[in-house]
């Protein structure tokens, strides 16, 4: 079963707005006329909504269904490219982590290693991390990657000493991703 994207649909006209989400309904979407933006993965809206959190897309009038399912999938797309960790969106690119009130850069290390544990199922092995990351093998005696894990902390946790997003388990490290 696959997850059908979330696209919030705002406009004055209620009529409008429910022939739309029907026809986005009938075409995979799980469309709403109401509820907050942060809830939804895409926002599709006559106007620019102010501090919106998430992807929006234009509704134009007349409504072209092919161009605005085209803008949907460009916006789902582009977000997909900048996976959510809590509070956070991560720009592997741009080495950026970016908040609502926060923008926190990071290093390529920082980057990488974000990068493997948000592609990774469950917990990556310590020796994986050294090996992908800098080509480490097995019989290496360091501790640049505790190190890094510990700034990494320092720079994404509310509270590095109680981390809720970067956890430590029993043969390497994982993401929690529903903080």
């Amino acid at each position: 079963m696959s997850i059908r994207p979330r696209i919030l649909l705002v406009d004055a006209d209620s009529a409008l707005c429910q022939a739309v989400a029907e026809v986005l309904d009938g075409a995979g979407y799980a469309v709403s006329c109401q509820g907050e933006a942060a809830d939804f993965q895409v926002v599709v809206s006559a106007v620019a909504l102010d501090d919106c959190p998430v992807p929006q897309v234009r509704l134009t009038r007349p409504v072209r269904v092919a161009s605005l399912m085209a803008a949907i999938d460009h916006a789902l797309t582009a977000s997909a490219e900048h996976p959510v960790l809590g509070k956070w969106r991560f720009d592997a690119v741009a080495r950026l982590l970016e908040s609502e009130a926060d923008k926190v850069r990071l290093t390529d290390k920082e980057a990488a290693i974000l990068g493997v544990l948000l592609d990774a199922e469950g917990v990556v092995g310590r020796d994986d991390l050294l090996n992908i990351v800098w080509g480490y093998g097995g019989d290496i005696d360091t501790h640049t990657l505790e190190t890094h894990i510990y700034r990494l902390r320092q720079k994404i946790e509310d509270d590095p000493a109680q981390a809720v997003l970067l956890l430590t388990e029993p043969g390497g490290y994982r993401l929690n991703r529903e903080s």
